[in-house]
């Protein structure tokens, strides 16, 4: 199969990319990697949740919902499917002279429409790299330009486990179109910048989730610093984000002059020893509903011009610690938590003129996630089981300021497991 893919791919990127004389030349210095897997997943939940993907992507249990006296979210259920399988190519080796150029396409199937229950192969990565090595002295530094979709970076960092949403909601999960710079000076130190444009993880407004809002202000900037040394990697970055609700011109003709703009800063460590792993993050979110947290933001009242509104974010705090010890037979897991912090100026209107993600709940105050989890790997071969216990503190009340109040909490048992073969 492996051989087969080779064959495919090859042939498809000769006959697009190189032609004529060039194609010997093309094929004697770059290397083509395929790659990918089959994975199964097989879970079980105690109470209705909010999820995607089948509920393979999990996100919190439903809130009480009595009818007759009878909670009707307290109901458990099964699934098992084969989605999440995914297929790449990695292309590397080719230099212009000191320029090496290296690129990756991955896609995997995705349930893009649940209503229709069709896995659909959709696109998850696609850039490529130009690289450059510097040496002067004792010092030693390299620029990486990565231009194409590629993971958020307040969303390169993840918890340990097998789970589909990878920690989510309490780490930012996020692929985006970006061009990114990365110097980094003797493998230690490292400054990145990246300006990122939304298109799969959208922000929330008046016409719901759509990229216009963006399209229509500013592309997000994220500026960041990562420091190594003696298997420690500390990370810290802000990451600014400013969009327009309302963009264009009313039905009377009048523009509109309207702009949020959010500031979310996030700090990142991880210790390696041997077959040990911990890693910890935690992020200061303002409107994080396109990175999948539970967040969003809300109008606070109209300009002079009577048609423009006012913004305020609404503010979270995310957080996970996680461990990973071994290697053929791997024990791991995530102790994660969200905290509601509210918005910094009140809201005339707490039940309304609130744009959230569609994802999640106004009405949640705090959310606390465990999870254990045991690998066993055998060759290319894996399986695991992951208990994922999730509790959320839902309000029944928002204060002006959106905090949640009349508080109580629900909690779900999920159970998983997961197949895994890769080649």
């Amino acid at each position: 199969m492996r051989n087969l893919l080779l064959a495919v791919i090859t042939t498809t990127l000769i006959s697009g990319i190189a032609t004529g004389k060039d194609n010997a030349s093309f094929l004697q210095t770059v290397k083509f990697q395929p790659y990918g897997f089959i994975r199964n997943y097989a879970i079980y939940d105690s109470r209705a949740t909010k999820s995607l993907t089948e509920d393979l992507f999990f996100f919190m249990p439903l809130d009480k919902e009595i009818k007759n006296g009878t909670d009707v979210n307290a109901v458990g259920s099964y699934n098992f499917q084969a989605l999440t399988t995914r297929l790449g190519l990695n292309i590397t080796g080719y230099k212009i002279k000191n320029l090496g150029i290296d690129a990756k396409i991955e896609g995997d199937f995705y349930c893009l429409n649940s209503t229709k229950n069709t896995a659909t192969f959709r696109m998850r990565l696609a850039y490529f790299q130009l690289n450059r090595d510097f040496t002067k002295g004792k010092y030693h530094t390299s620029l990486k330009l990565t231009i194409g979709q590629t993971w958020h970076p307040l969303a390169d960092d993840k918890p340990y486990g097998i789970n589909l949403e990878s920690g989510t909601p309490f780490t930012p999960f996020n692929r985006s179109p970006q061009i990114r710079l990365t110097a980094s000076i003797n493998n230690s130190i490292c400054l990145t910048g990246s300006i990122l444009q939304q298109m799969q993880y959208r922000s929330m407004g008046p016409q719901k989730s759509t990229n216009q809002y963006q399209r229509h202000s500013i592309p997000e900037f994220y500026g960041g610093i990562s420091f190594k040394a003696s298997g420690i990697t500390a990370k810290t970055g802000i990451d600014i984000l400013s969009i327009r609700p309302h963009y264009g011109y009313n039905e009377n003709g009048k523009k509109y002059n309207e702009q949020i703009t959010t500031i979310s800063p996030f700090i990142y460590i991880q210790y390696e020893y041997k077959s040990l792993k911990i890693n910890a993050k935690t992020v200061l979110s303002e409107a994080g509903e396109h990175m999948q947290l539970n967040s969003g933001y809300a109008i606070t009242g109209k300009k002079e011009d009577g048609i423009s509104n006012e913004y305020t974010p609404i503010r979270s705090s995310v957080s996970f610690l996680s461990v990973k010890y071994g290697r053929k037979l791997q024990i791991m897991g995530m102790i994660g938590y969200h905290k509601t912090l509210g918005t910094s100026k009140p809201i005339e209107n707490p039940k309304g003129n609130i744009y959230f993600s569609g994802n999640g709940f106004k009405e949640i105050n705090s959310m606390l996630r465990f999870t254990p989890t045991v690998v066993y790997n055998l060759g290319k071969f894996q399986i695991g089981l992951e208990y994922n216990y999730t509790m959320v503190e839902y309000g029944k009340s928002l204060s002006k300021k959106l905090i949640p109040q009349d508080c109580h909490w629900i909690g779900n048992h999920r159970l998983i497991l997961c197949t895994k073969f890769e080649f």
